[in-house]
C-alpha cells in the first residue's frame, strides 16, 4: 500500500511524518510503514488517542474494523479463515475498532474505539505484558468513559441554522447548517440546563460550494466557549454575471 501510494516506503513515511505534524503531536516519529521496532520509531497514548481521533472522520474504516470473522478467497478450493485480533469488538458493548498490535519493544498495545447512543469514546493502552491483561485494561478505561460521563446533544447535524442574504447573486439568500451534531460532555451528575449557543459567521465571499465552512456555531456556559462546531453551505452561490446583471435590469425596467 506505501508503494502503490508514494512510490516507496520510505516516501510514504516521509507523508506519515508529515501528517504528524499537520496534527501537531510531539511524541510520535516515524520510521517505516509497518509499525515493527526500529531506532528513532516510537508514539505515545496521547498521540495514538489523536491519530485514532483523526481516522474514525474516515467512518467507512468502521465497516473494516467492526467485523469479527470473515473468510478471504471465498470462492476457491483456498478459503482461508481470518479472526479480528481486538476480541473486544464481540465482547464489548458498541466496540467496533480500532487496532491491535505487539512488539518486543511495545508489548502489547490496543487502541479501541466503542461507541454507546451519542457518546464515542477512544482508549489506548500500551505496553502490556499479554493480551488478556490489554483487553482488560481497554475495558476498564472504557467502563469508566461511560460510567462517569455523557453527552449532551444541543442541536442536530444538517439543522439550519441562520441564513445569509446576498446582493448581486444567483441566489437572494442561502440556508446555514451544522456540519456536526452540537453537542457537550459532561460528567453524568452535571446539570443539563445552562447551555447557550452563538452564531459566528465569517465575512464569506462568492463563489460558495456546497460543504464550504461559512462560520461556526459557539456552544457556550456562563459565557466560557466550551465547544465550536462548523457552520456550512448546502448550495452553490456565484456572483451574477454581467449579463444576467443587465437582463436583471431590464426585467426590472419593463415592470
Amino acid at each position: 500500500m506505501a508503494e502503490r501510494i508514494a512510490g516507496s516506503e520510505n516516501k510514504f513515511v516521509e507523508l506519515m511524518n508529515a501528517k504528524v505534524k499537520e496534527l501537531g503531536l510531539k511524541n510520535t516519529h516515524f520510521v517505516n510503514a509497518t509499525g515493527l521496532d526500529e531506532n528513532d520509531h516510537y508514539s505515545s497514548a496521547y498521540d495514538m488517542a489523536m491519530i485514532a481521533k483523526e481516522l474514525l472522520k474516515h467512518e467507512q474504516i468502521l465497516d473494516f474494523t467492526s467485523v469479527y470473522e470473515d473468510y478471504l478467497r471465498v470462492d476457491t478450493p483456498n478459503k482461508f479463515w481470518l479472526v479480528n485480533t481486538n476480541k473486544l469488538v464481540r465482547l464489548y458493548e458498541g466496540a467496533d475498532g480500532l487496532k491491535t498490535g505487539f512488539t518486543d519493544n511495545a508489548g502489547y498495545c490496543m487502541a479501541v474505539t466503542a461507541k454507546r447512543d451519542d457518546m464515542r469514546l477512544i482508549a489506548i493502552v500500551l505496553g502490556e505484558t499479554k493480551g488478556s491483561i490489554r483487553n482488560e485494561e481497554t475495558a476498564s478505561l472504557l467502563d469508566y468513559g461511560f460510567n462517569v460521563y455523557k453527552v449532551l446533544k444541543l442541536k442536530e447535524k444538517d439543522s439550519i441554522i441562520d441564513k445569509i442574504k446576498f446582493d448581486k447573486s444567483n441566489r437572494d439568500d442561502v440556508n446555514v447548517y451544522l456540519k456536526k451534531d452540537a453537542t457537550v460532555l459532561m460528567k453524568q451528575s452535571d446539570n443539563e440546563t445552562g447551555y447557550d449557543t452563538e452564531i459566528k459567521l465569517e465575512n464569506v465571499k462568492l463563489p460558495l460550494k456546497e460543504g464550504d465552512v461559512v462560520g461556526k456555531l459557539l456552544i457556550k456556559k456562563e459565557n466560557k466557549v466550551l465547544s465550536e462546531v462548523p457552520l456550512i453551505v448546502k448550495e452553490e452561490v456565484h456572483s451574477k454575471s454581467f449579463l444576467e446583471l443587465l437582463v436583471d435590469t431590464l426585467k426590472d425596467t419593463l415592470v
